[in-house]
């Protein structure tokens, strides 16, 4: 399915689909090697599928929903193919209301990254998806309109250590992440 979030459009199926997945990265025509984030509607279920101690969890409280993605260490319950092999995975709430409706229906997070083909800039609207991914063998199931949108990728925080890393900046400066960090008394 492709449709709306609060940075740009994305793709999104099950996490747990790994048939679900390979087909994303075909469509996209990217790198295996290259992990997805998720979608997940809360931080709770977040906390069942990575290792999020409770001080990160109160700072995810200050910076989600929205369009910040923090990777942590996941717990293996999640398919190979959605981390690239790696022992870390991207997460987010989104704060799109089209997405956090969804969410809050599924017992599951969505495997996520932006509409375009790999390497190519994200569509802003319909139009551009439908152009983009009309040479692709494999198309999309669904496509959801949600109007233009002309944000940009969401920042990325490394929060495996002991103090959050930016490591894409974003939505979040480097200031305002400290900020937060310290706010909770770290």
């Amino acid at each position: 399915m492709i449709g709306p979030t609060d940075t740009v459009y994305g793709i999104f199926c099950d996490a747990r689909n790994a048939d679900a997945i390979k087909k994303i990265f075909a469509m996209k025509g990217r790198p295996r090697a290259k992990a997805f984030p998720v979608f997940v509607r809360d931080i709770a279920m977040a906390r069942y599928y990575a290792y999020i101690s409770d001080a990160k969890a109160k700072f995810l409280e200050k910076i989600w929903p929205g369009q910040v993605t923090a990777v942590f260490r996941h717990k293996e319950k999640l398919p190979k193919i959605l981390t690239g092999k790696k022992d870390a995975i991207g997460m987010r709430i989104p704060g799109h209301n089209f997405l956090r409706g969804l969410m809050a229906y599924l017992d599951f997070p969505l495997a996520q990254t932006s509409a375009n083909i790999s390497g190519k800039p994200p569509a802003k609207d319909i139009i551009e998806l439908k152009g983009c991914f009309s040479k692709s063998k494999i198309k999309p199931d669904l496509m959801i309109d949600g109007g233009e949108i002309t944000g940009q990728p969401s920042a990325v925080i490394d929060c495996i250590g002991a103090k959050p890393i930016i490591l894409r900046t974003g939505i979040i400066s480097v200031a305002t992440l400290n900020k937060f960090w310290e706010s909770l008394g770290h």
